[in-house]
């Protein structure tokens, strides 16, 4: 892992040295925050609204299911309570990586444009001279 972090110094050494001052305060990255937030502020917004809104009812239904089978004197009752914990649990993990994946999303994107940046800046540099 140090090479990893010591390639990384270097180029962010080398972008900086590169980079028009005026760019220099977009290579901070944002917070793990800040980007889950973010995902609230695009084109998709409602969609993970829904998500989170969903994630938390599963996280409900959960807890209730994992009551209800504490509860459960029957077999058949045991069975249908830890069936809908698990469908529960299932879906509250596949909304996460769902908002996992958004954020990495947005994260390129951000890169992205950041690159876009630099070659406009680089092109007025060269049609300078």
């Amino acid at each position: 892992m140090t090479e990893k972090n010591s390639i990384d110094a270097k180029i962010q050494a080398a972008l900086k040295e590169d980079a028009p001052p005026d760019l220099l305060p977009g290579f901070d990255e944002q917070s793990l925050f800040a980007q889950a937030m973010q995902i609230f502020r695009g084109r998709n917004r409602w969609i993970n609204s829904i998500m989170v809104v969903c994630g938390l009812a599963c996280v409900g239904l959960s807890g209730y299911s994992a009551y209800r089978f504490y509860l459960a004197v029957e077999i058949k009752e045991l069975i249908a309570w830890s069936v809908a914990f698990i469908v529960g649990i299932l879906a509250v993990s596949i909304m996460k990586i769902w908002a996992w994946l958004e954020m990495e999303k947005y994260s390129t994107i951000r890169e992205i444009k950041r690159l876009e940046l630099q070659v406009v800046a680089l092109r007025e540099q060269v049609t300078k001279h």
